[in-house]
């Protein structure tokens, strides 16, 4: 009678031992990526082999763990009970108590040893721990392979009849925002990885009104120009593309890329038979409200670096580049011809320079407050001081609004290029 205790109790230790296998199994299997796997262990071909077979079929793979970890726990339940029976009479207490303690101990022997620590171990060493199960389970997966497939066809069957909504599967944006923010905040992801992800996250949702290069800032070439004044503008902006247009902005008949311009450049008898219209590439027309995301499908389709804004009276409402696109996700780009300008400038803590082309909401962030809102119907700093002034101002005009005092620094034209806005003290 004690020797057949102890079998039990060994039985009871194997049968522990092979729950923890399948559950340490099925959290080591489906954490790994396949390709890594390979390349680790490119040299241990039956292994490698293995474990690719056993990941082509991952729902038959979960079958066989679930039934192979249901099988040894059914077992070590069994003998756990035929070993508190045993025990019962020894102790001298009823058959009901001892059952009773034997769930209690046998739940927290598997849950303990059976699930949490083969799955934490799993979780945090997933190669070196299928190295060591891709055999068996492999074995395991081929000796029960008739109910696992037979289940897997029942599974099948049944999840065919039920329509599942995949959009409640996955991460919404918003939680994906609120999970590089939680990330950052951790350590796990840096500024810049986290401003690239919530780039490419809200990259659907921008328009290409909301990137263009303003009509004002426009650089074009008049289809009238000679071959010099167009080697003059490109000299003078550093562009390698340029609208051409007639009267005005809003009579855009083409682009012209500065490397067409180079062949005539050493040949003068090819000067003399320069035409701008002959150079030119027919434009792309898109409306302010195009999503940036079909406009780069229309880049990459008609092999085109830059597209004219129009706005819902056909006018030209501004450019837009390829450029401004990608910028979208990995931020600004600069080149050799970009003049870097900072949109805000600190002067002291009551003061500051700020371009007319920021927007009313950065400028309200920094004052601290709804200061100028959006619907007195402009977007701009620049805008809202136009608005108020009535009229082009000159430099220096200024006026006070709230505890504010707004002045114009700088106009380019028609534009009102720099701001100064000063927090004023209440005596």
């Amino acid at each position: 009678m004690e020797i057949n205790w102890s079998v039990k109790l060994f039985a009871l230790f194997i049968f522990v031992l092979l729950s923890a296998f399948f559950s340490g199994s099925e959290v080591a299997l489906f954490s790994i990526r396949k390709e890594k796997f390979k390349k680790q262990f490119s040299k241990n071909k039956l292994i490698s082999g293995y474990v690719n077979n056993l990941l082509n079929q991952p729902r038959r793979l979960l079958v066989t763990i679930l039934i192979g970890n249901t099988i040894v726990n059914v077992a070590a339940s069994i003998t756990a009970v035929s070993i508190a029976l045993n025990l019962a009479p020894k102790l001298e207490i009823s058959n009901e108590i001892a059952i009773a303690v034997q769930i209690i101990l046998l739940t927290l022997l598997i849950l303990l040893f059976g699930e949490l620590v083969p799955k934490v171990y799993a979780s945090k060493n997933p190669y070196k721990f299928v190295k060591r199960i891709a055999i068996p389970i492999y074995w395991t997966n081929v000796i029960v392979y008739p109910v696992a497939e037979t289940i897997t066809e029942l599974i099948k069957i049944s999840f065919s009849k039920i329509k599942i909504d995949k959009s409640k599967t996955v991460l919404t944006k918003d939680e994906i925002t609120e999970l590089t923010e939680y990330s950052h905040e951790k350590g796990k992801l840096d500024l810049e990885e986290q401003e690239l992800i919530q780039s490419i996250v809200t990259f659907r949702k921008i328009q290409t009104g909301e990137i263009m290069t303003p009509r004002v800032d426009i650089k074009a070439i008049s289809s009238d120009a000679n071959f010099e004044d167009v080697v003059s503008r490109i000299n003078e902006t550093g562009h390698s593309r340029f609208p051409l247009y007639k009267e005005n902005l809003d009579e855009i008949v083409g682009i012209i890329y500065a490397k067409d311009i180079l062949s005539y450049l050493n040949n003068g008898n090819e000067k003399k038979s320069f035409s701008l219209e002959a150079l030119t590439r027919k434009p792309i027309f898109v409306p302010k409200s195009k999503h940036i995301s079909e406009l780069l499908r229309e880049f990459q389709t008609k092999k085109m670096h830059i597209a004219i804004v129009v706005d819902e009276y056909g006018g030209t409402a501004g450019l837009v580049t390829l450029e401004d696109i990608i910028e979208e996700v990995v931020g600004e780009i600069w080149d050799e011809y970009d003049k870097e300008e900072d949109p805000v400038k600190k002067i002291s803590d009551n003061e500051y320079i700020v371009l007319g082309k920021v927007s009313i909401d950065e400028v309200n962030d920094i004052l601290g407050g709804s200061i100028i809102s959006e619907e007195e119907g402009f977007e701009t700093i620049g805008g809202f001081i136009l608005k108020t002034a009535g009229s082009i101002p000159k430099d220096g005009y200024n006026f006070k609004k709230k505890n504010f005092k707004f002045t114009v620094k700088e106009v380019l034209g028609k534009r009102i290029k720099k701001v100064i806005i000063e927090k004023e003290n209440k005596s």
